[in-house]
């Protein structure tokens, strides 16, 4: 008997799409348009997936997600949707869905997912209820919310999803920058412990014969100047998180307490004759390979797997680099918003060069330089001169083997499109190469049209074709030729 799965899309052409894939699959395939009809369908029938769009009229596919945790016998369920945010991620995970696809995806890769779900159908529990539809779009003003859109923080935000519903430990790696301490907060905000304390550490800042009396605090006269008993960060954080920064730093004596305490919840404070409890989450950072230091003798084996149940790697800056336009663009916004900067946008030119520098401080540094760059810029836009100040100390990022070819990146845009466009109806003919070229031909009218601000026989000489050529196709793009040409300054 194949295996069944429920599609429940709003858009025809998609749905459509989908069906005949997992068909070509030999799956037993449903579909709907409307989240109520697929709820009623998988309570009256036996589903082994369901495949269910997050928008959708009457109900939406969180909600359908939390009440399929009811079913005595739950089908894996996959979550798409074209509003890849880090909330919708989040809560989609934390729900209990197998997976969470953005659109618009590659046809091979839904097929894949679908079967994988399929193969693992009985083998995973069932997913726990989603306790509320709450969202983290915040303001752009809101400090605590990561930001992007690349397949690999959509992976970073699945990961939080899948983490905050577990009380088990985490460790968060990655570079300086990246946003550790931030993905620790989020974690702990979507936990059941959220309306506890949150108690960050960073443990490379305190010297090493401070930190036990930090960590664990300290009797009356345990040492010298200890005139006062002091409550240490772990009971500070009862019921809540710790965060341990950069705990590959730690001391190895000290990590050896640290163990104890992770599996005996209690501890002495330094020069205390009774032991105390707390109960806290432990979730810790690094930027180091702490596989590479339990080989070199430097950090402990024991404590390694206490502390790496479940991981989080938050990619560089500079291998998400389609995200760097609209961070920096909401980062501006963010600070904006507070009236700390004055309110700029990004030039082209300025976007294309946060696209080439490497950004070894990751997003860290690029909201430094994007807030000295704002504050100091002279006009409405950020040019290239103000993000580069007058050090001159941005490079452009390195050319070579690692940059993909004109033909690769065009490739990997348009295989999306190709893959999920839909077939033409009998007698009919697609609209696809038209949409394509068109759209092509039209952005580099526009690009060519600015550069050269609306001189058209310049921005002919820079496409190659003649001047008439190039009117023709502007007038057949509706490119107004007049937009391109530099704004008059009212006081002249």
């Amino acid at each position: 008997m194949p295996s069944r799965v429920l599609i429940a899309e709003d858009d025809l052409s998609l749905r459509t799409v989908m069906n005949k894939s997992l068909c070509r699959k030999g799956l037993e395939v449903q579909q709907t348009g409307d989240g109520s009809s697929a709820m009623k369908m998988l309570r009256e029938d036996h589903f082994d997936v369901a495949v269910v769009d997050l928008k959708m009229p009457s109900m939406t596919g969180l909600e359908v997600l939390s009440q399929v945790s009811h079913l005595e016998d739950p089908p894996h369920v996959i979550i798409i949707t074209a509003q890849n945010t880090m909330s919708n991620a989040i809560q989609a995970m934390k729900g209990g869905a197998y997976e969470y696809l953005c659109k618009p995806f590659d046809v091979d890769l839904f097929e894949e997912l679908v079967m994988r779900a399929v193969r693992d159908r009985g083998q995973l529990p069932k997913p726990p209820k989603v306790i509320e539809d709450r969202s983290l779009a915040v303001s752009a003003a809101d400090s605590r919310t990561l930001y992007g859109h690349s397949r690999a923080m959509q992976n970073v935000f699945k990961c939080i999803g899948r983490a905050a519903a577990s009380p088990h430990s985490v460790l968060i790696s990655g570079e300086s920058g990246t946003g550790k301490e931030l993905v620790a907060r989020i974690l702990h905000q979507e936990s059941d412990r959220a309306e506890a304390p949150f108690v960050a550490v960073n443990t490379a800042a305190i010297p090493g014969e401070l930190l036990e009396a930090e960590l664990f605090g300290h009797a009356r006269g345990a040492f010298t100047g200890a005139h006062t008993a002091t409550q240490g960060k772990f009971l500070a954080a009862d019921g809540g998180t710790l965060f341990l920064d950069e705990v590959g730093e730690m001391p190895l004596a000290l990590q050896a307490k640290l163990l104890r305490v992770l599996e005996a919840k209690s501890f002495y404070p330094l020069g205390a004759d009774r032991e105390v409890s707390a109960d806290v989450r432990i979730v810790t950072a690094t930027h180091r390979d702490l596989a590479e230091d339990v080989r070199a003798g430097t950090f402990r084996r024991d404590l390694f797997f206490r502390l790496n149940v479940l991981t989080i790697h938050l990619p560089a800056l500079r291998d998400r680099i389609d995200d760097i336009p609209p961070l920096a663009n909401w980062l501006l916004k963010k600070h904006s918003s507070s009236g700390s900067i004055p309110n700029r946008n990004l030039s082209e030119e300025a976007i294309e060069w946060l696209c080439q520098y490497t950004w070894p401080g990751n997003v860290r540094e690029l909201e430094n330089v994007l807030v000295r760059a704002a504050t100091y810029a002279q006009g409405p836009s950020i040019r290239i001169e103000d993000l580069i100040g007058p050090t001159g100390r941005l490079a452009r990022r390195r050319t070579g083997a690692q940059d993909e070819s004109f033909e690769a990146t065009l490739h990997k845009r348009l295989r999306a499109l190709v893959r999920t466009y839909p077939e033409p109806e009998a007698e009919t003919r697609s609209d696809l190469f038209e949409l394509v070229v068109g759209t092509s031909e039209k952005v580099i009218l526009d690009l060519a049209m600015k550069r050269m601000e609306g001189n058209q026989l310049r921005a002919a000489g820079l496409l190659g074709i003649n001047r008439n050529t190039l009117r023709r196709k502007l007038a057949a793009h509706s490119l107004d030729t007049r937009e391109y040409r530099p704004k008059r300054s009212k006081n002249r």
